[in-house]
């Protein structure tokens, strides 16, 4: 590449994202996708299969990577809204759809906890009467995959529109 000669555009937008990174809630976003992966480690969230806990055909770490996969996904997916943001001058209501997401985040997990406790104590078999091994049981599995993923995918949005309403604000005071 000679001089005064345009980077490429996704050269470009690389070097806005990692610009774009470097702010302290953009911080918050990027480490939040490893969340997730430390709950394998420090267990805050329980996270297993039937009889210890609420999953019964999806085992721990094909739900962690379906959340980790899912929290990289909201960041990529939100920084390439940015442009759309600032021309709306919309992110004066990021804080807002912020601590929206966080708390719907909050909802998410105790949608899980309730389900994962409820299941773990034989839900299927008491109430529905179905036996270990009904595949029904992946209509449970899939809701406290959602309810799971909500949490950390919501939690990481939030810190994400934080970041980006600072990442906006400083690029209009620049220009």
């Amino acid at each position: 590449m000679g001089s005064g000669q345009e980077p490429p555009p996704a050269l470009r937008e690389f070097k806005q994202f990692l610009e774009f990174l470097q702010g302290l809630w953009a911080m918050l976003a990027g480490v939040s996708v490893v969340f997730p992966l430390s709950n394998t480690l420090a267990q805050i969230i329980p996270l297993a299969q039937w009889t210890d806990g609420g999953f019964a055909y999806l085992s721990p770490p094909v739900v962690t990577g379906v959340t980790t996969l899912a929290c990289l996904f909201i960041i990529l997916w939100t920084f390439g809204k940015r442009e759309e943001m600032r021309s709306h001058r919309t992110w004066d209501s990021l804080p807002r759809q912020a601590g929206r997401s966080f708390v719907l985040g909050i909802a998410g997990l105790a949608v899980y906890l309730v389900g994962h406790y409820t299941v773990k104590e034989d839900f299927y078999f008491r109430v529905l009467g179905w036996g270990s091994d009904d595949l029904r049981r992946i209509g449970g599995d899939l809701v406290l995959l959602m309810a799971y993923g909500s949490f950390f995918a919501l939690a990481t949005r939030a810190f994400l529109l934080l970041g980006l309403r600072e990442y906006l604000r400083e690029r209009v005071e620049a220009s």
